[in-house]
């Protein structure tokens, strides 16, 4: 079984491109030490706060049964 986690940076609109409140390869790296696995990034430019979602996932430990 997986579980997932979610992890959201603020974005600011420029007119040549996008700003991230943080760098998303930090966030990546970080979590990749913790065992998640990096699934996807989800650009959310519409909202009326923009952000960057990034997914992450990895496998759920068993617990042993006495």
């Amino acid at each position: 079984m997986q579980e997932y986690t979610f992890v959201s940076i603020a974005m600011t609109r420029r007119r040549d491109g996008a700003e991230y409140a943080s760098d998303y390869r930090e966030v990546i790296a970080k979590h990749a030490k913790l065992g998640w696995e990096f699934v996807q990034a989800i650009p959310l430019e519409h909202l009326a706060e923009p952000r960057l979602d990034l997914v992450f996932t990895r496998r759920l430990k068993e617990k042993v049964k006495k």
